[in-house]
């Protein structure tokens, strides 16, 4: 969908509006759509770039589709929650039998690692299946303190083979961070924590499936994951003449019981304001609620990627996205979203999407498009063996992709989220919120946080 850079009613600024959305993403979209829909009309979106959809979005180039925040699929564990969000793409998807293969010293295990222990030589399936079934026992009879960190968790419920061969190596490549250093809050629905008797099962060739409600996922079938954005506009009578693209706020004030948004460009006057931009670089524009709290921002960390896409002549191996914990690869995870919808390539060839994190922005900066395109075709051949050419290579660079969750952030959030909330600024989404969010979450937090926002918004009238 198009948009006029600057719409007549977005652009009011002789009124008061109900709710001022800073944001374009899925968390920002949503939350406009669910205002909208349940009579709060009175709104403006204010993203800083000229395109919508945050991480969501898609270019297509010669014929090449190809999602460059990342690789991102739909589903959930909360049916109705699903339907909602199939509801914007009207038809317009594929629904699959996830197909994922972790790459360990030449092998493609089937993920989760541990549902794929009989795709291992005898000896390591042995050394795998010993260590979990005895740390499963040492943790039955008390015998192992409670984990207070991820690498502890990880050992902990796992035992140190698995942790060592596949766990900690992925993750530690990821995170780009000591793995001791980040904390359990975000484990729960992130990282699969199975049944010893699956990996009993799996160790002697008994086929189980793990993260299971990940196990059936769906995609749009033209268009990339930037068709569920695009849904949404479409299925919102009125959103897309509320939306303001390539303004930046600059400062939130509040005057009374107003709220003053102020861009590069103009004043927004609001009763409340929704928050989805990247909470840690917001301090200059937060100041003017939190006052000297906003320099705790700064103490957020998240990890920038780099996503590079490759059109590729040739056919690919079945697989849906492949996971690297190797250092002979650069990213640590691969996606051929030709396999998720084959429009997304011309016929004959493959649309393929590949993941780097970096410790900081400055690594992310100083590392060249050509070099991390050379490496990436290097490390791709292993999914594209049948690779003929590539026809199409570009590089994304996001600054931040993965909220980390280390000491700091709990305190900086707990410091900084009342003030805010009291204040009528309601920070939401991955980014606003500084919370490891998949698409469904974002969504069910939109649901919650529209209720909490007309309360405030009719308790505020009074």
């Amino acid at each position: 969908m198009r948009f006029q850079r600057y719409s007549a009613i977005a652009l009011r600024s002789d009124e008061v509006r109900d709710v001022c959305i800073v944001g374009g993403g899925l968390a920002g979209l949503s939350t406009a759509h669910l205002l909208m829909t349940s009579g709060t009309g009175n709104i403006v979106v204010i993203e800083k770039n000229n395109l919508l959809g945050g991480l969501l979005r898609s270019e297509k180039i010669d014929g090449y589709t190809f999602d460059s925040g990342g690789s991102h699929i739909i589903f959930s564990k909360n049916k109705e929650l699903l339907a909602m969000l199939l509801r914007f793409l009207e038809g317009n998807y594929f629904t699959h039998r996830r197909n994922t293969k972790i790459f360990y010293k030449g092998i493609f295990v089937k993920y989760p690692f541990e549902n794929g222990l009989h795709d291992l030589p005898p000896e390591e399936r042995y050394e795998c299946l010993r260590d979990m079934i005895l740390t499963y026992i040492r943790r039955v009879k008390g015998e192992l303190s409670p984990p207070t960190n991820f690498e502890e968790w990880i050992r902990y419920v796992f035992g140190d083979a698995i942790a060592e061969k596949y766990l900690i190596p992925y993750n530690r490549k990821i995170w780009k961070t000591d793995l001791k250093e980040i904390t359990l809050e975000w484990v729960g629905g992130r990282v699969p924590n199975p049944p010893v008797e699956d990996v009993m099962k799996a160790a002697v060739g008994l086929s189980v499936e793990g993260y299971t409600h990940q196990l059936v996922f769906h995609y749009p079938q033209k268009g990339g994951i930037y068709s569920l954005i695009e849904g949404i506009l479409n299925r919102t009578e009125g959103l897309a003449e509320r939306v303001v693209l390539g303004e930046e706020v600059l400062q939130i004030v509040k005057k009374g019981e107003i709220l003053e948004v102020s861009t590069d460009a103009r004043t927004y006057r609001c009763r409340a304001v929704v928050f989805t931009a990247p909470l840690k670089k917001s301090g200059r524009a937060l100041r003017g609620i939190l006052g000297d709290n906003a320099v705790l921002l700064n103490e957020l960390k998240s990890i920038p990627v780099a996503v590079v896409g490759l059109g590729i002549k040739g056919k690919c191996l079945p697989y849906h996205w492949v996971y690297f914990p190797d250092n002979a690869h650069i990213f640590h995870r691969a996606a051929i979203i030709s396999n998720f919808s084959p429009l997304n390539a011309p016929q004959g060839s493959s649309s393929v999407i590949a993941e780097i994190s970096f410790p900081n922005e400055e690594l992310l900066d100083a590392t060249s498009d050509n070099y991390l395109i050379e490496k990436t075709v290097e490390g791709i051949r292993t999914i594209c063996p049948s690779m003929r050419d590539v026809e199409v290579a570009k590089v994304w660079r996001w600054r931040d992709a993965y909220i980390v969750y280390d000491e700091k952030r709990r305190k900086v959030l707990d410091s900084v989220m009342p003030e805010l909330r009291d204040s009528g600024v309601f920070p939401h989404g991955r980014f606003g919120g500084w919370d490891y969010l998949n698409m469904d979450m974002v969504f069910e937090r939109s649901l919650k946080l529209v209720k909490e926002v007309l309360t405030y918004l009719n308790e505020s009238a009074v």
